[in-house]
């Protein structure tokens, strides 16, 4: 014989089903792709490690086999103009990632512009390629108050070159031949001017065209 459902039944049953429903959606929400997505973490470059040694200590690695150089990457020159290391093709290029808070960078950076007063011309260029974010604005009278005035100076703010160039911190030098290909790396300072470092250089510079 039918009976009609009482109030309490019917209060029961309803909670009962609102806690399902509620379980339902919780689970629902915790779901990993419903999740906010993280933006990624910006690349922060970091003085080098073996910028903090002694300096007479550290070697050019000279690679066995030629590497592609980061020819693409897009950087300013002092004139703020567009520019990257493809230009530069034909020649050895000696190419210094720096930073105007890296005191190693600061130090390092008179060897490198009396490189190019020895052994600047048409097959030979010493570059410093500002990582500074906020570009020219810092690094262009940053270089004039200190006096450097034969190395060419150039900016990517966008750390581009972290990732093109593989950059695991700064000072990092890395050496271009005639085709563009990285045929040496330095991670850390050393003095540009050591008979060994310029003797290397004259031998490649040597082998460059006419």
């Amino acid at each position: 014989m039918n009976q009609s459902r009482s109030p309490r039944y019917l209060i029961l049953t309803a909670a009962a089903l609102g806690a399902v429903l509620i379980t339902a959606l919780t689970l629902l929400a915790s779901r990993p792709d419903t999740l906010p997505t993280q933006a990624a973490a910006p690349i922060v470059i970091a003085p080098a490690a073996a910028a903090e040694t002694d300096e007479s200590k550290n070697e050019i690695t000279w690679h066995a086999k030629p590497l592609p150089g980061p020819l693409a990457t897009v950087m300013q020159d002092s004139k703020n103009a567009d520019t990257t290391l493809a230009a530069f093709k034909g020649k050895v290029v000696v190419v210094n990632y720096w930073a105007t808070w890296c005191a190693p960078c600061v130090k390092e950076m008179p060897t490198l512009d009396a490189l190019q007063v020895k052994l600047g011309g048409a097959n030979f260029q010493v570059l410093a390629v500002s990582q500074d974010r906020e570009g020219l604005k810092v690094a262009l009278p940053f270089v004039e108050k200190n006096g450097w005035k034969s190395i060419g100076l150039y900016v990517e703010p966008k750390a581009r070159f972290a990732k093109d160039a593989a950059l695991r911190g700064l000072p990092t030098t890395i050496i271009l031949d005639q085709s563009g290909q990285e045929i040496g790396r330095l991670e850390g300072t050393i003095d540009w001017m050591a008979p060994k470092v310029t003797d290397a250089l004259s031998r490649l510079i040597a082998k460059s065209p006419a």
